[in-house]
């Protein structure tokens, strides 16, 4: 594959950027109050070090009211040499520094910032897909507010460049602030800032007229646009092609092409959607415009960067994700080390949904993501090579497998199953989850790269560990799953979720499914793209797929409210299994399900500790890790497996 393309340099107003890879703005929650921190600024430069031409970094906040949570702040003077710590570390590898700057405008909360959220109207949270936004109602800007925020935009530009970033994008998409103001869905304003198109445009104006009264013509600044809302009566293809011919005629040295608003389904894209599911986006406004045009949403592989540069649809690649999952990404395409590249697999877990604990940005298959500031989590090189002995090769058991041959141990992988990945490749199985095989493949192409050996299709035993008389043991067999313990369950027309994932067990037409968690209710959609059948998923809270991240939910649940033969019974717990029949408890009344050819156990797992006590037993050193430990993630199995083979 001849990438030379992707490696070519481009003008952006007086900047070039030496190839075409622009580092995407991402919030990554690594503040708590607005100021630049050391692991920021770690984990930024180690982006800066990969390859990429330029960095936007973002959002960045203009005033304390439009935070969403985690972001930089840039409101006052006091912010310049913070930030200025963050643009020397980016310049230090030859890289450019761009800064997004924003405001969330109704988008956000008071729980979140501390303040009403402002918006151009009245506009209440929404429900969109069964979701309901988590904002405040917001107050409606006066006209004076309008232009006072005219100011705080300007002067935060003004600020980013005393910073020493050598470009700025205004953030105008997303449903954000200024997005608010184009969007005829969102300003219902009667005053000059609203009604028609140029009173919509007119917020904008100001605050780019402002920029070049503080900053002068010469500096470059860019736009962060939405190239369809996706929203009935919001910003379409054709009105996102006027605002952007009306930007270009403004000043505007380049336009950086986006999608949607809340819920961000397509902002962020995920297994459900296609590589490169925006472009044709940012094609519809390249055609348009005759300024560089940014393409964004899954552009996480060589052929479809490729493809958007050679067919004219970008000129630039806006990659997150990708450098999120491997910082070195450029520099390893343009050496041709495809196999050493850590490819996002757009499952959204640790970097776009940060639901659980701490919130900073993390990856599911780059443990050091979000950790390059911690020295006690490196790669040591041991001072005596042990015998280490892991059971299980799911993720956690593999990745704890390389870590602890990685720093010179004789290590042994053994796993019960014909191929190593675990549960992990039965996540593989349902519709447009396919990509966790290759998170699988991933793991097990690094563990064959290393000195490790590995048993495959081997139980083992209490009397094989003592006979391998290890010095160390990583257990990491993983979980079995949870059969619900109620009257009937035994029945053999109940079979485990496992099994009809794993397709050693056949389900009927109708069918119920005990739990409507991620793996009730992705096998759930499974049996359904399968061959015509009637399905009830049955669960005890009140939403299905909570455990799903946020967007992988919504297409999941819109696919299932589309179905006339899907039936997602909430609030509901099971009290038996009768003949061919299930009973329940819903909202206080008993129901019963008749006719039921098949039930599908998909009520959770629990941990496979069956050879914890003997282990321990005999006094060798163990670490119990991934969901040996407790099933919850993949991503929490990996970062457990790093840890485990980085302490042994």
């Amino acid at each position: 594959m001849n990438v030379s393309p992707l490696f070519q340099p481009l003008e952006i107003g007086r900047l070039t950027l030496k190839n075409r890879f622009v580092m995407a703005p991402m919030s990554v929650h690594m503040t708590e109050d607005g100021s630049v921190t050391d692991k920021e600024i770690a984990f930024i430069e180690r982006r800066a070090a990969g390859g990429a031409a330029m960095l936007i970094i973002g959002s960045i906040c203009v005033r304390p009211d439009g935070n969403f949570g985690g972001q930089l702040f840039i409101e006052d003077d006091g912010r310049i040499e913070g930030l200025r710590r963050l643009t020397d570390a980016i310049h230090r590898h030859d890289c450019l520094a761009a800064a997004q700057i924003h405001h969330a405008g109704r988008e956000t909360s008071m729980r979140t910032s501390g303040y009403r959220p402002v918006a151009p109207s009245p506009f209440p949270p929404e429900t969109v897909a069964g979701l309901q936004a988590e904002y405040d109602p917001p107050h409606a800007m006066s006209t004076e507010e309008v232009r006072d925020m005219v100011e705080c935009y300007a002067q935060g530009v003004r600020r980013a460049r005393d910073a020493g970033f050598d470009m700025c994008e205004l953030h105008c998409a997303h449903g954000y602030l200024i997005s608010e103001f184009m969007s005829p869905l969102t300003n219902r304003r009667t005053d000059e800032y609203g009604g028609s198109f140029l009173g919509r445009m007119r917020f904008v104006t100001e605050i780019i007229r402002r920029i070049r009264e503080l900053v002068g013509e010469e500096y470059p600044l860019a736009c962060r646009i939405v190239g369809d809302e996706l929203r009935e009566g919001g910003i379409d293809m054709a009105l996102a092609v006027e605002i952007a011919r009306y930007l270009e005629k403004l000043g505007i040295a380049a336009l950086s092409v986006s999608a949607g608003m809340f819920p961000f389904v397509r902002t962020v894209s995920n297994m459900y959607h296609r590589h490169g599911v925006n472009l044709y986006l940012a094609e519809n406004i390249r055609d348009a415009v005759h300024v560089p045009v940014f393409a964004a949403g899954q552009l996480d592989r060589p052929d479809i960067q490729l493809a958007a540069l050679e067919k004219g649809k970008a000129d630039a690649l806006c990659v997150g994700r990708t450098l999120i999952a491997d910082p070195d990404y450029p520099r390893k395409l343009r050496e041709g080390r495809i196999d050493d590249i850590i490819w996002c697999i757009a499952c959204n877990k640790g970097c776009h949904d940060r639901s659980a604990g701490d919130r900073s940005v993390k990856c599911a298959l780059n443990v050091m993501s979000g950790r390059e500031s911690e020295r006690g989590f490196t790669l040591e090189p041991v001072r005596r090579s042990e015998r280490v002995m892991v059971i299980g090769g799911g993720p956690a058991g593999m990745q704890a497998a390389a870590d602890a041959a990685r720093r010179g141990h004789m290590v042994s992988l053994w796993d019960e199953r014909r191929e190593l990945g675990g549960r992990l490749r039965l996540a593989a199985v349902p519709p447009h989850k396919e990509r966790y095989a290759e998170a699988c493949d991933y793991l097990a192409r690094e563990v064959g790269k290393l000195p490790i050996d590995v048993h495959l299709s081997h139980k083992v035993t209490l009397k094989e560990v003592k006979e391998q008389n290890p010095d160390a043991v990583i257990l990491a067999t993983g979980s079995i799953p949870f059969i619900l313990p109620v009257e009937g369950a035994e029945q053999d027309f109940v079979i485990p979720a496992d099994d009809v994932l794993a397709g050693t067990a056949q389900a009927g037409r109708r069918v119920v499914v005990i739990g409507g968690g991620a793996v009730g209710a992705e096998t759930a959609h499974l049996l359904l793209e399968q061959e015509q059948r009637e399905i009830y998923i049955l669960e005890m809270r009140d939403g299905i797929g909570i455990d799903l991240p946020q967007d992988s939910r919504i297409c999941l649940l819109r696919i299932f409210g589309n179905s006339p033969d899907m039936h997602c019974l909430t609030n509901s717990r099971v009290t038996s299994v009768g003949d061919h029949s299930v009973t329940l408890m819903r909202n206080g009344q008993e129901e019963c399900l008749e006719r039921i050819d098949t039930v599908v156990m998909a009520a959770g797992a629990r941990p496979d500790l069956r050879l914890k006590a003997g282990i321990e037993s005999l006094g060798l050193k163990l670490l119990v890790a991934g969901d040996a430990d407790a099933p919850r993630d993949y991503v929490k199995a990996i970062r457990q497996g790093a840890e485990a083979g980085r302490a042994v």
